[in-house]
């Protein structure tokens, strides 16, 4: 064998290597996030009656089929890791059984219409950026804007909601292009 062939099948190796250990989210997931937001929190400022109801179907569909388009790109790169899907699996599951936990207290009349949505935002900013210390340092930045945006529904009168929504839903939007953008100069 000569230098040269050993040398290109190192660096083969190499690639597939820092492939394998940077595993990167599907843009999908991103811009499905991105339309839940900001549908969700606009609903919040502009048709509350219909919040509950579209969070009881939106939070777990879009969380089952996050996890289907994660699986597909795991499958589709061929980096299937069954431990890194569990973990997500419950991460993202554990925040929402806590979710429906706190709704408890506003079946039990302790809090009451965006007060409830405010605690809730608590919770999933919190849910959001230890996904940024564990799984992908994006959720930092989103974790982060929702812990502002619970201030703007604090001390703001109108559309704190709505534009917090928009911020994540643009933010979501760039990192779907960046990781877009990522994965193609991975495959090539």
């Amino acid at each position: 064998m000569t230098n040269s062939k050993i040398e290109s099948d190192i660096g083969y190796v190499k690639d597939l290597v820092a492939k394998s250990d940077n595993p990167i989210s599907p843009a999908s997931i991103y811009i499905l996030w991105a339309v839940i937001l900001m549908v969700g929190y606009s609903l919040i400022d502009f048709a509350p009656r219909w919040v509950g109801f579209f969070w009881m179907v939106a939070g777990p569909v879009g969380g089952i089929f996050s996890g289907f388009l994660g699986y597909r790109a795991g499958a589709n790169k061929g980096q299937m890791d069954r431990e890194v899907g569990i973990k997500h699996a419950l991460h993202w599951s554990g925040m929402l059984v806590v979710i429906v936990l706190a709704l408890l207290l506003g079946i039990k009349g302790l809090v009451h219409g965006v007060v409830l949505s405010q605690i809730i935002l608590l919770m999933v900013a919190l849910g959001w950026w230890t996904a940024g210390v564990h799984f992908d340092r994006n959720f930092l930045w989103l974790g982060g804007i929702m812990g502002l945006g619970f201030l703007g529904t604090l001390f703001l009168d109108r559309y704190a909601w709505t534009a917090m929504g928009i911020l994540l839903g643009i933010t979501l939007t760039v990192i779907a292009i960046h990781k877009g953008r990522e994965n193609a100069k991975r495959t090539e």
